[in-house]
């Protein structure tokens, strides 16, 4: 595959090569190429990633426990919430959180103009929850709201495209431009980062009580 797309590049002179390059900031607005290709010129592969991580969600809800047992087990907050007693861990877990907030927000937020975007941010920002983990390892945590945001969010992301294409609601400037990329990317932080907590806390807490 990479010997085929040497031998076309080489007979057409790089144009695939320049485009990415070089022009893709005139079309997209995005200093990242990277993300203008996978949130302007491929962003039906976006969709179907965002596609795969949600149907993903849904089987692991679907054969967990606690789908089908959730009226009889319900979580206790406990007296002491260190893990294991450790008073160390939750200081420095809480002087890490705003680290990590700072860093996915920022991830998302310019991730059209430096390497990051959507997938990465929301990935650092699930982060949270899940050494919130370690520090209250039995606190309750309302997973039925963040499905429910996932799904949300996930409908936008194919609803806010569709508007862009087939009702030509284009960007035509440099701001519209840089507006579009910054709601997908967030769209997509948000499903992340709900998706990936979902399925951490159904793997190790639910799946660990069953």
């Amino acid at each position: 595959m990479l010997f085929m797309f040497t031998n076309f590049s080489e007979t057409l002179g790089t144009p695939l090569k320049d485009f990415f390059t070089t022009d893709f900031y005139e079309e997209t607005g995005a200093r990242n190429a990277v993300a203008g290709i996978y949130l302007n010129y491929r962003m039906f592969d976006t969709f179907f990633e965002a596609l795969m991580l949600m149907v993903s969600v849904m089987e692991v809800i679907n054969v967990s426990w606690i789908s089908s047992h959730s009226e009889s087990f319900e979580l206790k907050s406990p007296a002491q919430s260190y893990a294991g007693g450790s008073e160390i861990i939750s200081k420095m877990v809480g002087i890490v959180y705003p680290f990590v907030i700072l860093i996915g927000f920022y991830m998302i937020l310019n991730g059209h103009n430096s390497p990051g975007g959507g997938f990465q941010g929301g990935t650092i920002l699930s982060t949270v929850l899940i050494t919130r983990y370690l520090v209250h390892p039995t606190l309750d945590l309302d997973l039925e709201i963040i499905e429910v945001i996932e799904k949300i969010v996930f409908m936008l992301i194919l609803i806010i495209p569709i508007l862009y294409l087939f009702m030509e609601i284009v960007p035509v400037t440099d701001l519209s431009n840089e507006l579009y990329m910054i709601v997908m990317n967030t769209l997509i932080g948000l499903k992340v980062f709900c998706g990936l907590t979902v399925l951490f806390y159904r793997f190790v807490f639910y799946e660990g009580v069953s």
